[in-house]
């Protein structure tokens, strides 16, 4: 993860942008609809490129609200770390090591074991609905 860095050239800061958010919302709501439909046992790999892509995708709307933008998914999770207290190490770093895992699953198509998705599968519902708290309250 990388420390937060407004000036950063991978950070633009402009307007605040709610419709963005809420696009980005429905967005997130199609993908946890679609995820149920994943066997566990045989798609683990598959949900946790799901549930990092609504994490991701939380933190970019929440960002946009604010009226800030990066291509830098490292970023993304430094600004989290930075702006949202409420989230302890202990999740800024599974949300980092989420990343990573992903990065591994995309770039060399490593598989990832049910037993890892039974191991953090609560932890990582737990960001999301945080997320999702943070970010309809900024919309409110």
């Amino acid at each position: 993860m990388k420390i937060w860095n407004e000036k950063s050239d991978e950070v633009s800061k402009g307007q605040k942008d709610k419709e963005k958010a809420r696009a980005l919302l429905k967005l997130i709501n199609l993908r946890e609809k679609n995820i149920t439909k994943f066997d566990k046992r045989d798609s683990s790999t598959l949900i946790i490129e799901v549930y990092y892509e609504i994490i991701k995708e939380l933190i970019t709307a929440i960002m946009s609200v604010n009226g800030y933008k990066t291509t830098s998914h490292e970023l993304l999770i430094g600004y989290l770390a930075e702006f949202h207290k409420d989230f302890s190490e202990f999740e800024i770093n599974l949300i980092d090591n989420l990343r990573k895992i992903r990065n591994d699953i995309a770039y060399r198509g490593i598989i990832i074991s049910p037993e890892y998705l039974d191991r953090n599968e609560k932890n990582l519902l737990k960001i999301i609905e945080k997320l999702k708290y943070l970010l309809n309250n900024k919309l409110k």
